[in-house]
């Protein structure tokens, strides 16, 4: 009994691991599709890399991610701290 209690702790852990791992690849996937992105709109423009125009417009879609970041950031903490209205019930 006691084996195959270590045993289902042991494979739990180790599906933990890979689901950091995968996790993490996702992550760094995503961050290098938004560089492509972020530098593709620049280009677009017609901004050339190096140049100031090119690195003005990587700074305001910096600014625009951090943005939409707080954004969401705020509408989590929103739906799971709602704002209380009124006071405790029965008063």
């Amino acid at each position: 009994m006691r084996f195959a209690t270590i045993l289902v702790v042991l494979a739990t852990l180790a599906g933990c691991a890979q689901y950091d791992a995968e996790r993490q690849a996702n992550l760094n996937a995503a961050a290098q599709a938004r560089v492509a992105a972020d530098d593709a709109n620049c280009r677009s423009s017609g901004a050339q890399r190096g140049t100031p125009a090119y690195e003005d417009c990587l700074k305001r879609w910096e600014n625009q991610h951090a943005q939409e970041t707080r954004g969401h950031e705020n509408l989590v903490n929103e739906m799971l701290n709602p704002p209380t209205i009124g006071g405790p019930v029965g008063q």
